[in-house]
């Protein structure tokens, strides 16, 4: 369990590193796919070991983009970190678990993700009022 508890706490330490590097540097240092395999690494660890659970853990939060050097606004609705997927049977699941839930027909369109692009729009009367990024998903 040692060992456990050890590899859980090095990608902590990795990840918030990564973390720091891509939201307050913008210099990532890895690809979205190897953080992401990391990432998934420390879940599955988590998942199998909740003793070592910690609300603090990268896997509890979202990235947040928030900056001083801007006005902080809450979102009317929350902006949320979609999960990667990097396989057909993930998709696959992706769209059986939204069929369960709508359980109503309905259409996917999928289009490229570009990172950094994360923001809500608001419109009064036709016009553009506020744009706002995703910040840490409630600001």
């Amino acid at each position: 369990m040692n060992e456990v508890a050890s590899r859980v706490r090095h990608l902590r330490d990795v990840l918030e590193q990564h973390n720091y590097n891509y939201y307050v540097l913008s210099a990532p240092t890895i690809s979205d796919r190897e953080f992401d395999a990391l990432m998934k690494e420390l879940e599955e660890l988590e998942k199998q070991h909740p003793e070592l659970a910690d609300p603090h853990s990268p896997t509890q939060r979202v990235g947040s983009d928030l900056s001083k050097e801007f006005q902080s606004v809450p979102h009317k609705y929350p902006m949320l970190s979609l999960s990667n997927t990097y396989s057909k049977e993930e998709v696959q699941e992706f769209y059986e678990r939204t069929d369960r839930f709508l359980n109503e027909p309905f259409e996917v369109v999928g289009e490229l993700k570009y990172d950094g692009t994360s923001i809500a729009l608001t419109y009064k009367n036709g016009l553009l009022v506020q744009a706002v990024t995703r910040g840490d998903g409630t600001r």
